[in-house]
């Protein structure tokens, strides 16, 4: 008898675990086969979860600066949008920033900016030709881009589109503090997402 109430408890334990990875939580589309998505793998409807939030992937955006690459993924939760940055250069660098509109810079930007009592310096800069996943069919975008790093890991991205300028801040995250799952390969929220000057 005492087996038979166990093997109840591993039975009704398997049947959550398997309501909740095919979509029982509210924000999570159903996953698809056993794809373990990874920062370089990531598609359109996988679930990106960051503190405690289950983000959506609704775009993938590749930049390319005359030859080099990285890639930045619009993640949406609700009417709320922020972005993923993964740049593979000499080691891994991972960003997760939202768009802010209390930071006004002049254009160009200049190399040293404060914002909210913290001082950020660039450390990058140059021209990017964009292309969005979503969208292939539109030829490229252009934007000059001025990326910034603060204190306790914080990063600023400023982005210039046709002379309108869109400021992000965020910070730097380790790949560990990200949980990936996968979805369906296709846009949740359906409405355009597109990314837009500030």
């Amino acid at each position: 008898m005492e087996n038979l109430f166990w093997l109840l408890i591993i039975v009704v334990l398997a049947g959550v675990a398997i309501w909740y990875f095919n979509g029982g939580s509210t924000n999570r589309p159903a996953a698809t086969g056993t794809r373990q998505p990874t920062v370089f793998t990531l598609q359109l409807g996988d679930v990106v979860q960051y503190d405690s939030i289950d983000w959506i992937i609704e775009d993938k955006l590749t930049y390319n600066d005359d030859g080099w690459e990285w890639v930045e993924y619009l993640l949406q939760d609700g009417d709320h949008i922020s972005y993923l940055s993964v740049e593979d250069a000499d080691t891994l660098e991972v960003t997760f920033t939202e768009k802010v509109s209390d930071c006004p810079v002049d254009n160009p930007p200049a190399s040293q900016i404060t914002y909210r009592q913290q001082i950020f310096n660039r450390s990058e800069k140059g021209t990017a030709q964009l292309n969005r996943q979503r969208h292939p069919e539109r030829a490229a975008e252009t934007c000059q881009y001025h990326d910034y790093s603060g204190p306790n890991e914080t990063v600023m991205s400023i982005e210039i589109w046709d002379g309108q300028i869109e400021v992000s801040v965020g910070n730097k995250v380790r790949p560990y503090q990200l949980t990936f799952l996968p979805g369906d390969g296709e846009s949740v929220y359906r409405n355009d997402t597109r990314r837009q000057p500030a």
